[in-house]
């Protein structure tokens, strides 16, 4: 299987907003979570893996994000350079 990036997009959409700010709310909620169950004194592994999980996923989604929000900046650079 071979491994390739997903193509820079076109445009920026309110998807791709959405998106981040789906990976922030994710963030912010694991650590809530984390916070939370700690002082309630719930510090079992669910809840760290919760938790964790969270954070993780909303930390992949705001690299992928940013990554592809970079790829698009380039891309115009590239595109008014030549032009």
């Amino acid at each position: 299987m071979n491994r390739r990036l997903v193509p820079p997009p076109e445009k920026v959409t309110w998807a791709d907003r959405y998106r981040l700010g789906l990976g922030v709310l994710m963030i912010v909620l694991g650590i809530t979570i984390l916070f939370r169950s700690i002082a309630a004194g719930i510090i079992t592994l669910p809840a760290i893996l919760m938790a964790l999980a969270f954070i993780g996923f909303g930390v992949y989604r705001l690299y992928v994000g940013i990554v592809r929000y970079r790829l698009y900046v380039n891309q115009q650079r590239r595109g008014r350079d030549s032009a």
